[in-house]
């Protein structure tokens, strides 16, 4: 086994912090969200974002306290692709930052989502021995074809969506439940870039130990807004607000219920 570089624990701490922080300014706080690092604007923007910043806190104590690279290999493609996504958004509105009304929360986020996607990347152990097996006694079992079948739904699904907010937020817009920007809008597609590509390592594993924890990030996700969805009904407009709540809270059931099954056939297989 490979361990896992020591400077990603340094990575892995910084993302808790700034994850953590942006959860409770975003979801508790959305009033405050245009003095974020750049406008969030309306209030549903931020709390759709923060709680969505879950699954990256969840990626960050598991880069953290991991100490063998096989044990992250589940959220290489959700992390990086999450990144890429919110380099391009960030560079491409840096000029509509907070640069006055808030610099250092500006400058945080410009560097921080500036410099880790390509540290990360630089870090990551390549060569033959990153593909070794993981040990016999840890296999759980196969991926159920009913698995694969959501994962292949909500990979599509939401790379689609993310397509549409990234390169025509204007059209993402008119059938969005509330008000999009351009910014806040491609912000939102790495949001939706994060869970279509857990689903999609879900997919491609072959034994359910591998895929578990990007299930679990899934899930935080889906829960996170679910639970937050009858909060922010109220102040939806009428296009597709229904929609968007059943989708959420559809494949979250769908994905708490996959984990269930999976880890009892786990349990009964040893």
């Amino acid at each position: 086994m490979i361990a896992k570089p020591k400077s990603i624990t340094g990575i892995g701490i910084v993302q808790i912090l700034l994850a953590s922080t942006f959860v409770v300014w975003l979801i508790f706080f959305p009033s405050t969200a245009d003095n974020f690092a750049w406008p969030i604007t309306p209030a549903l923007t931020a709390i759709f974002i923060g709680a969505s910043f879950i699954p990256r806190a969840f990626i960050g104590v598991h880069l953290a306290i991991q100490k063998e690279w096989h044990m992250l290999r589940w959220q290489v493609w959700a992390n990086l692709g999450f990144l890429a996504v919110i380099f391009a958004a960030t560079f491409w509105h840096v000029d509509e930052m907070n640069w006055t009304s808030n610099i250092v929360v500006a400058h945080i986020w410009v560097l921080a989502y500036g410099i880790e996607p390509l540290i990360l990347f630089l870090l990551e152990p390549r060569g033959p021995d990153v593909k070794t097996e993981w040990p016999s006694d840890k296999h759980q079992g196969p991926i159920q074809r009913y698995l694969r079948r959501i994962c292949a739904t909500v990979f599509i699904t939401l790379m689609i969506l993310a397509a549409v907010f990234f390169l025509n937020p204007a059209f993402a817009n008119t059938r969005w439940p509330w008000e999009l920007d351009p910014f806040n809008a491609r912000i939102m597609a790495a949001f939706m870039v994060l869970p279509a590509l857990f689903a999609l390592k879900v997919y491609f594993a072959d034994d359910w130990t591998k895929a578990k924890l990007a299930v679990q990030g899934i899930i935080l996700q889906g829960a996170a807004l679910s639970i937050l969805y009858p909060f922010m009904l109220s102040q939806m407009r009428e296009t597709n607000k229904y929609a968007y709540g059943i989708f959420i809270i559809l494949f979250t059931i769908l994905f708490i219920y996959a984990y269930w099954d999976h880890e009892r056939k786990g349990m009964e297989a040893s």
